[in-house]
């Protein structure tokens, strides 16, 4: 009967053939067949389920020497739930011990070194790959001693997805440092993709007849490689700011999602100004990650979840939220309303009825009660874009309106409705984003909206004719009911 209930047990964790794992001896007793299956075959549940059973089951018999009066104190309901958790805990320690032993540390191997993260990517067939941290200063021996770095002291996790890689020490004897993975630790890894931006070579040679007559002219004009000065030395914040959120959007790619556009029609950089200013809000502005809504090159459904998600959010905060809204990309304007759109990749400028309006998400975003609502828009409504717009023959002219504004809202804009918001492609950015990137690095995070908008207004107006021969004014607009409030508002 006892075995016919083990069998029933079985079953209910879904193995569909117990005796694949198992043989059944004595009664109450399942005994693991070592000899014919790995530890790395048998789900860590069915490896404590039977170590409990076997535990118990040898816990509960009576002692040849125990009185029967002994006996009950011993054994009874309670104490055998909590004997069992302890076997259980036991079990598991046990599974992760003799599991490890199955693991071929010496098949892992180590990919190429990330210096801005300064993390080595390591590849393994187990686990697949993760990031392990190594100081700049001794990353560069840590790769050339490599084959004698002592790998050590594994911890696993084991749950219901499986096993997976809890923590790991890399020991380089050459330096005697110990380099510890934690699955706990948050670790980054870049894949760097560096774009080259050099100018033409230009060059004279003149060839003549002579002994030693050369004279050749080589000029070397701008040039940029890997990143920019202001996606590097970003500054960290010594506290994290649970009440601050944010939504960073960034549309670039127009071109994959729409027949009938050219590559000039897409926003150049857009994502990487995205992705930068990401980094300032976890870095330099203390934004716990999992506060913040990411997405690029979103259509118009993924944009509509993201505004309705950060509006959520405001409204549970009981007023305490302090949300920052970032978007390159394109703006339209409708011509017939002389109203702004944010336009999805998926949406064309000829049919804004799926475009979202800018109008909307200030609604939205002011409906409930917050501390205060930041948003900056490197994106133009005159109908360009940073090189071509979506339609480049319409250009309408969209005044903005300080009348849709509420709440506590502040809008920086990167151009006046006249302009188009242009890139700076010496550095890789919208200039009107570089410029936000590079006050927020010079003060470590710590500018004030009412220093930031002087230097906004400044450096793009001046930079602009000279980088791209066109001006750009950005403007701020702020809520009528704030007055000067905002001057000396930060972000952390």
């Amino acid at each position: 009967m006892k075995n016919f209930l083990i069998i029933l047990f079985c079953f209910s964790y879904n193995v569909i053939n117990c005796q694949e794992y198992f043989s059944l001896s004595q009664p109450g007793s399942v005994k693991i067949i070592n000899e014919q299956i790995e530890i790395s075959q048998i789900p860590g549940e069915i490896y404590i389920q039977n170590y409990v059973e076997n535990e118990i089951t040898k816990w509960q018999k009576k002692g040849e020497f125990e009185k029967t009066v002994d006996f009950k104190v011993r054994v009874n309901e309670n104490t055998r739930e909590k004997k069992a958790q302890e076997f259980a805990n036991e079990g598991l320690i046990k599974y992760k011990q003799e599991y490890a032993k199955t693991i071929n540390l010496s098949s892992l191997q180590l990919g190429s070194y990330d210096a801005d993260n300064e993390t080595f990517l390591i590849h393994s067939d187990e686990f697949g790959d993760f990031a392990l941290l190594v100081d700049i200063s001794t990353a560069p021996d840590f790769k050339k001693n490599w084959k004698n770095i002592v790998i050590q002291n594994i911890d696993l996790n084991v749950n219901a997805e499986g096993v997976q890689l809890a923590s790991l020490e890399f020991v380089n004897p050459n330096v005697g440092k110990t380099y510890i993975y934690d699955s706990k630790q948050i670790s980054t890894y870049a894949f760097e993709d560096i774009q080259y931006n050099f100018g033409e070579l230009e060059y004279a040679i003149d060839l003549q007849d002579k002994e030693a007559s050369s004279n050749t002219k080589i000029v070397n004009r701008k040039s940029t490689v890997g990143a920019s000065d202001v996606d590097i030395n970003i500054p960290i914040s010594q506290t994290k700011n649970e009440n601050a959120f944010a939504l960073i959007i960034g549309n670039e790619d127009y071109k994959s999602y729409q027949t009938g556009l050219l590559a000039e029609q897409n926003v150049y950089y857009a994502v990487k100004d995205a992705e930068i200013f990401k980094k300032y809000c976890e870095e330099a502005f203390g934004i716990p990650r999992a506060n913040i809504i990411y997405i690029t090159n979103a259509g118009v459904v993924r944009m509509t979840q993201a505004i309705n998600q950060i509006q959520s959010v405001i409204k549970n905060s009981g007023g305490e939220a302090e949300v920052i809204i970032y978007y390159a990309g394109h703006g339209f304007p409708d011509e017939q309303t002389r109203k702004a759109f944010l336009i999805p990749v998926d949406v064309t400028g000829s049919n804004l009825e799926m475009a979202i309006s800018l109008e909307d998400i200030y609604k939205k975003l002011t409906e409930f009660n917050s501390k205060k609502v930041v948003v900056f828009l490197d994106a133009c409504f005159s109908g360009g874009g940073r090189d071509v717009g979506l339609l480049a023959a319409r250009s309408v002219k969209v005044k903005p309106n300080d009348e849709l504004l509420k709440g506590n809202l502040v809008v920086f804009t990167a151009s006046t409705a006249e302009q188009s918001s242009l890139p700076y492609h010496d550095k890789q950015h919208g200039i009107f984003t570089y410029y936000l990137l590079k006050k927020l690095q010079e003060t470590n995070g710590e500018t004030t909206l009412g220093e930031l908008d002087e230097y906004l207004r400044q450096e793009v107006s001046i930079r602009s004719p000279l980088i791209n021969a066109k001006d750009q004014n950005p403007q701020t607009l702020v809520s009528p009911t704030l007055g000067d409030e905002w001057v000396g508002w930060k972000f952390k």
